[in-house]
């Protein structure tokens, strides 16, 4: 019983996580065409892949630049 419980819940999870994969994958296209086309507007799933995407960290905001002392 206890093996088919964790059979169940590892179809499950997989499932999520392939899921949210492929909202990935397609957010990534639409994006994609939308850049391709010109089109200013975008979708949700768009604006969710962009936002998971990424890559900034909480010290890009307060970057100070410092000029080179030649």
């Amino acid at each position: 019983m206890i093996l088919v419980l964790a059979v169940g819940a590892a179809i499950f999870l997989g499932g999520a996580v392939l899921g949210v994969f492929v909202m990935l994958v397609v957010g990534i296209h639409a994006e994609e065409r939308r850049a391709l086309r010109r089109d200013p507007r975008r979708s949700r799933v768009a604006s969710a892949s962009c936002r998971v995407l990424t890559t900034r960290t909480e010290d890009d905001a307060h970057t100070v630049r410092v000029p080179a002392g030649r």
